[in-house]
């Protein structure tokens, strides 16, 4: 199928990912995201319920005080942690079943038991060793946070079964569960042994936090007083999320903000209530005023400009259908349907406008509040605020604010036009959905 190009940039990026998507891990990540897609979009929906209708600190609860009582919070809190606890919570755990499966199916190995034994590998290695809870696993790597690790640990298991067992040939079928059984023995326990070595010598509810918690102590305990200093901090931190998330890793600031305020955060509060204003305040570039007020419309990567530049301008039916059913989390800052379903994670078109559209916020941003054409947001703000009023909420009703939300949507809509037109040239031209199990 011939497609036009618009310049060399388009032809370059578009040859350039089909090229990658003709590797073999590529293809098995994009159908991996693909298949998680469905249980990341129904925990999006529960996570709504669970920290912004029913949460205690949540956007809804806030405004609406009433939605907040005792007997109806323990209720349906306790539904939807089940719900969100083996949907988004446990996407991971999903994951690499798919990353096993379509490995070991490449290489003709028994994809069921690959993925079977791969979500034992997890698992094992996720197994937290405590006496207080003796049946206990680590949240953080069997949720989106843990994407990246699942993948890998998927395509190694579905390697070892390439390694250690021999291929079920095309034209028969091994029906008998036993044979099929003592085909994949060998890998399997291979992969449950080194599962186990791993979990106990790294100990993954510990050592693996190590690099990320040596990060955010430093996003969070490092302060200056020159402006700039604090512009670029806050910039290169933003930048290193943006990344990380894009990889289905955790980053160091969280799109609903939920982690704890730093130094140059508290002390713009305080200035705030002694002086009852946001206006001047001490530090008007940190986190709270740039990153989460200003690049996380959607989730990280500003991704609700991408919703609405695929509502606008796109004519596929697959992206209009995920973007339909993901608006609602992704007004909310909750985009992991969205990421998943397009997908957005691992996909070399829209790495740049995933960078690029935040950056552009926050600088957007950082400008007009060195201007001082609008205060900078110093106010708590309720968690699942949607993006356009974080700041508004932020600056204690600031219409500067809100107008210069409005700017950064239109930015960032503007900024992801041209890749979605390019992402539809690449499935048309290589549309990794239509291969059997993927969509």
């Amino acid at each position: 199928m011939k497609v036009q190009f618009k310049n060399n940039f388009e032809k370059r990026l578009v040859l350039t990912t089909l090229k990658i998507q003709k590797l073999l891990i590529y293809r098995i990540i994009q159908k991996t995201l693909l298949l998680i897609f469905p249980f990341a979009l129904f925990g999006s929906f529960i996570k709504i319920i669970q920290t912004i209708i029913i949460g205690k600190e949540g956007f809804l609860t806030d405004v609406f005080p009433s939605l907040g009582n005792d007997f109806i919070f323990r209720q349906v809190d306790n539904m939807a942690n089940v719900l969100y606890n083996l949907s988004l919570g446990w996407v991971s755990v999903i994951a690499i079943f798919g990353a096993a499966k379509y490995t070991a199916k490449y290489y003709r190995r028994d994809d069921q038991l690959a993925g079977i034994t791969a979500i034992s590998a997890l698992l094992i290695v996720d197994y937290v060793y405590s006496k207080v809870q003796p049946f206990s696993f680590h949240p953080a790597i069997l949720g989106m946070r843990g994407l990246l690790f699942a993948i890998i640990l998927g395509i190694f298991v579905g390697w070892l079964f390439k390694k250690f067992s021999r291929p079920i040939p095309e034209t028969s079928h091994v029906n008998n569960i036993l044979e099929r059984t003592f085909i994949s023995l060998k890998p399997i326990i291979t992969t449950l042994i080194l599962a186990m070595v791993f979990s106990i010598l790294i100990n993954v509810t510990y050592y693996s936090q190590a690099p990320g918690n040596f990060i955010n102590s430093l996003s969070s305990e490092y302060t200056t007083s020159n402006d700039w200093l604090q512009l670029f901090k806050t910039l290169i931190f933003s930048v290193y999320t943006i990344i990380m998330s894009f990889l289905g890793w955790s980053g160091t600031y969280s799109a609903l903000g939920v982690e704890k305020m730093d130094v140059l955060s508290t002390a713009n509060l305080n200035y705030a209530l002694q002086k009852h204003t946001a206006w001047n305040a001490p530090n008007p570039f940190t986190s709270a005023t740039l990153y989460h007020a200003f690049a996380t419309f959607g989730g990280t990567g500003s991704i609700l400009g991408l919703l609405i530049a695929i509502l606008i301008i796109s004519k596929d039916k697959d992206f209009q259908t995920v973007a339909h059913w993901a608006m609602v989390p992704t007004i909310f800052n909750i985009g992991d349907g969205l990421m998943s379903g397009i997908p957005i994670l691992f996909n070399v078109i829209f790495l740049i406008p995933f960078i690029l559209a935040p950056i552009a916020n926050m600088l957007m941003a950082a400008l007009a509040i060195a201007l001082h054409l609008m205060p900078p947001s110093v106010y708590p703000v309720p968690i699942g605020t949607p993006g356009p009023l974080i700041a508004f909420v932020g600056t204690n009703g600031s219409w500067q604010a809100l107008i210069f939300s409005v700017i950064a949507i239109i930015i960032s809509v503007y900024i992801y036009i041209p890749f979605v037109k390019m992402a539809v040239k690449v499935k048309l031209l290589d549309n990794l959905g239509l291969e059997e199990g993927a969509y």
